[in-house]
């Protein structure tokens, strides 16, 4: 059964004479009429009661016309969308994110502002590790990530850039000396428990922390690991040791928690926006677009 003819077969049943569905359809009677005969015989029934001068729709012919009527516009419908989404009007993207991208207003207010502007694409949000990213826009799961450059070789298919740097800070139980400070060095940080975020857990920090310790001439003391940054900041309360995080942190705020900038030229964290290359995704342009314009380095760590 094919679309053209039930298309046939609605111009009949609604004009019940097939003299003017043929010029309704711009096509001679003849065909029409054979066209129909082979609808009928394909479903094994009779559409039509066909006298001289009438024509009537049997019992399966009225079943067959409400279908008929929501298959054909069904089809239109498609085809609509189907162009609406090649021409970038409607359509789908996701964004993949690492959890602290979420802690100041940076990425929600981009998030905002692209789901005034484009009210019929459907934005999916999803949170990952730098590391889940990275293969997600490698396998085409996901469209667009904001994430901390993994210690990786990426794959060719996957571009990053710089987006935001913030500095990084010192996390520290409240009735701990270093907290009496206005700022603390890294080297500071020599011989004191360390709370760290997992070695292998793509998080993007762990590394770059290193880095700075070994810049200090020193190997940091790890005492525990946590992926999430809450878990880090409450063990930092607990009195477990002191935490190296983004500045952006702050806004977990823990009583029993004092947050101190680290001195020091190279005490910061970089955002990376990454993508496909060569992705011909008109709303993955027009998002990262969108991130694009909110690319600020900023020495406050917003």
């Amino acid at each position: 059964m094919e679309l053209r003819h039930l298309r046939y077969f609605v111009a009949v049943a609604e004009e019940l004479n097939f003299t003017r569905a043929a010029a309704r359809l711009h096509i001679a009677q003849p065909p029409l009429s054979t066209q129909i005969r082979a609808l009928e015989g394909e479903l094994g029934v009779d559409l039509f009661l066909r006298e001289k001068r009438r024509v009537y729709l049997t019992q399966a012919g009225e079943e067959l016309l409400a279908r008929a009527r929501l298959i054909l516009g069904a089809a239109h419908e498609a085809g609509v969308a189907v162009r609406n989404a090649a021409s970038g009007i409607i359509g789908r993207v996701t964004l993949g994110y690492v959890a602290s991208a979420m802690f100041s207003d940076r990425l929600p207010a981009v998030i905002r502002r692209f789901q005034r502007s484009h009210r019929h694409v459907e934005l999916t949000l999803v949170e990952k590790t730098s590391l889940d990213q990275v293969a997600a826009l490698h396998e085409r799961r996901m469209d667009v990530g904001v994430l901390r450059k993994p210690d990786l070789l990426l794959p060719e298919s996957v571009a990053v850039e710089e987006w935001h740097q913030s500095l990084l800070i010192a996390a520290i139980p409240k009735d701990h000396e270093l907290a009496k400070l206005d700022g603390v060095r890294i080297g500071d940080l020599r011989d004191q428990p360390i709370i760290t975020y997992p070695r292998d857990a793509g998080i993007g920090l762990y590394w770059p922390f290193l880095q700075l310790c070994a810049k200090a001439g020193f190997q940091p003391n790890v005492v525990k690991e946590a992926q999430e940054s809450s878990l880090i900041v409450g063990l930092v309360a607990a009195g477990v040791g002191i935490a190296v995080v983004p500045a952006t942190t702050r806004c977990i705020a823990l009583p029993g928690v004092a947050y101190r900038r680290i001195k020091g030229r190279d005490a910061h964290s970089t955002l990376y926006l990454a993508r496909r290359k060569n992705d011909t995704s008109l709303h993955a342009k027009e998002l990262l677009r969108a991130l694009r314009l909110r690319r600020i380095s900023s020495a406050s760590g917003d």
